[in-house]
């Protein structure tokens, strides 16, 4: 979700640049620089044991498919079935699968010289956009980076990233259903992180004009029902006070290019 917020109040039109001026984010298609090293010497025995849950929640996914797949094959043959359509997406599932847990490596080992740092930014990546787009993901990193003056550690508290967990944590919620989906959106997520991290110049390519915070408008609850505290109605959804101008009056708002405005906005002069 983002960062929370407190306070009540209302609209912020007059005081966005959403409208007039959207901030390109570097490009989709760019290769990230390497920086290869050796994760073993780069990051923190906690951090590797978190790689490492992953891993296996991805090799018990490969090894419980094989397993899948062995069976029906047995099971075709005892009944003297010819193969079909069933047995070959239970085996391309395996190779995807496969070639997944190697991508989501690859991306790491790729980016292995920033140590901790990196898998700490695209866990929060990963936390606030792992679903969305590299346009979408790449804008969450830079913000956070922001946020944290360039710092890329975990948060401190769910006051500054919600609902956010550990790797390691969140490895545990990793199962045979979610595990390709999982390593897709994570490697992506470390994409974007390395990115931000090799950028010389991110003030010049900031996506988001150096905003700190950030809201998903969609997710957001209806306002329908009415807002809690610490929130107002706007379009239809109960944004946090933060955003408006009455309660945050230096606050602008800016849409990073090709990251449509109910996914994301971001803020900038927040005081918080």
């Amino acid at each position: 979700m983002g960062f929370l917020g407190g306070g009540t109040p209302e609209n912020v039109t007059s005081n966005s640049d959403a409208n007039s001026k959207q901030v390109s984010s570097p490009d989709e298609g760019s290769a990230v620089k390497p920086c290869p090293c050796d994760p073993n010497k780069t990051m923190s025995p906690q951090m590797k044991a978190d790689i490492d849950a992953v891993n296996q929640k991805l090799d018990t996914a490969i090894e419980n498919n094989q397993k899948n797949y062995d069976a029906k094959v047995a099971r075709y043959a005892k009944e003297n079935w010819p193969h079909d359509e069933n047995i070959a997406n239970i085996k391309a599932r395996g190779e995807a699968l496969k070639q997944r847990k190697k991508d989501l490596n690859d991306k790491i080992n790729e980016c292995a010289c920033y140590g901790d740092g990196l898998m700490n930014l695209a866990n929060v990546v990963y936390n606030e956009a792992g679903s969305h787009s590299m346009n979408a993901k790449t804008a969450v990193a830079y913000a956070y980076m922001n946020r944290t003056q360039g710092n890329p550690r975990a948060p401190v508290s769910a006051s500054e990233i919600s609902h956010y967990k550990s790797i390691g944590t969140r490895a545990q919620g990793v199962n045979d259903s979610n595990a390709g989906l999982f390593a897709k959106n994570m490697t992506e997520s470390i994409e974007a992180a390395c990115r931000r991290l090799r950028d010389k110049d991110p003030t010049k390519n900031d996506p988001t004009n150096g905003s700190t915070h950030w809201v998903s408008p969609d997710a957001l609850p209806k306002s329908a029902n009415g807002c809690g505290r610490g929130f107002f109605a706007k379009d239809g959804r109960c944004f946090p006070t933060w955003t408006d101008a009455d309660y945050e009056p230096n606050v602008r708002e800016t849409l990073a290019e090709g990251v449509p405005r109910g996914e994301f906005i971001f803020y900038r002069g927040v005081r918080y």
